[in-house]
């Protein structure tokens, strides 16, 4: 079986249009924290769950909190962006979450909404090494990591990799295949590339997606698959589902290449993280340390060889082991998606998939 990506990604400049684990290192010194320093005080970030949250901690939490023994980490975990964004929201006026790791379609809302802060090269110095097509053009917080949507397979049911989206729609696989529906970015990325496989253009009408969706309905057995859409097809409960490249890569190694992922010939759209700075933070210059630390070319490296996210920094190198299992800039199988429209649409897009698709 390849699990890989099979096909380099080119970046359009229209896609950036624009459970809680306690981690802590205390240092010898018995320092009390200091309000406002950049080296000391206690930091809440939120961001993604499951193995996502453990392989961060391990690639990136915990060799900063040996850097920065003065500071200790508050993470609470998610399973997505839509629920992270809640979170924040219902904080209110009594701001408790310094850092938000997310998809950059729900962050691009957290800005309009003034949830985030701007931040300068003056603030988080790594940031002047971030590849230019992934800074935000408006100062909000800028990609951390780089993904892109996959099709995902049973390696027992497939002797290659589908070539097509279409199988999804394939009778011989009636309620076999899982798909997460929106608010999931999965399910929202996945109406752009049913509209673009049918010639619609989305940013006028999903008319014709929506119509497609529903006839996917007979084959798909979740909406919501648990534990996710990965486990679903790695314990054969579906043969085929909808996922991102980088932790199908990751389960493709945990179970023995049980699972593929692979990009099909109509092409994908990109999945997009970025990390950003709550306004009025409890604590914004260590939160400005940690952002800095994500951004440098030692932890996205890490987390690049431990989960299969691409660095979206310049100055980040990896073994072809790795890089070739990323998805890059470089080619143009991509379906152009312009996040801070896509921003204004997701509700729109969410409640039709509610009422027309999944309750249909």
């Amino acid at each position: 079986m390849n699990s890989g990506i099979g096909r380099r990604l080119a970046l359009p400049s229209a896609v950036l249009a624009v459970g809680a684990l306690s981690l802590s290192a205390c240092s010898d010194s018995g320092s009390d924290d200091v309000e406002g320093s950049a080296t000391s005080g206690e930091i809440s970030i939120i961001g993604y769950s499951g193995i996502w949250e453990e392989q961060y901690r391990e690639a990136v939490i915990d060799p900063f909190l040996e850097e920065y023994p003065d500071i200790s980490v508050d993470y609470n975990s998610n399973r997505s962006s839509a629920e992270m964004l809640s979170a924040i929201q219902s904080e209110g006026g009594n701001r408790t979450t310094d850092i938000a790791i997310m998809d950059v379609a729900i962050s691009n809302g957290g800005n309009q909404q003034g949830i985030f802060s701007e931040v300068t090269e003056e603030d988080v110095p790594n940031l002047a090494n971030v590849n230019e097509d992934l800074v935000n053009e408006d100062g909000y917080g800028p990609t951390v990591m780089l993904d892109a949507v996959s099709l995902l397979y049973s390696s027992d049911e497939f002797d290659s990799a589908p070539d097509s989206w279409e199988v999804l729609w394939d009778e011989d696989y009636r309620n076999q295949v899982n798909v997460v529906a929106p608010p999931s970015g999965i399910g929202i990325n996945l109406t752009a590339i049913t509209a673009d496989m049918l010639g619609e253009d989305f940013t006028e009408s999903i008319d014709q997606a929506v119509e497609k969706l529903q006839d996917l309905a007979p084959n798909v057995q979740s909406w919501a698959p648990n534990p996710d859409e990965y486990q679903s097809v790695m314990t054969g409960q579906t043969v085929l589902g909808v996922g991102q490249n980088a932790r199908a890569q990751y389960y493709a190694d945990d179970s023995d290449g049980a699972i593929g992922a692979t990009v099909p010939d109509e092409g994908t759209v990109y999945q997009i993280n970025t990390i950003n700075l709550t306004e009025d933070a409890p604590n914004p210059e260590a939160a400005k340390t940690f952002m800095d630390y994500a951004l440098s070319a030692e932890a996205q490296e890490a987390f690049a060889e431990a989960m299969f996210y691409a660095p979206s920094v310049d100055n980040a190198e990896l073994p072809d082991e790795v890089s070739d299992r990323l998805v890059e800039m470089g080619d143009d199988a991509v379906i152009p998606l312009d996040q801070e429209w896509l921003a204004g649409v997701r509700d729109e897009w969410s409640d039709r998939w509610n009422r027309e698709i999944v309750n249909n």
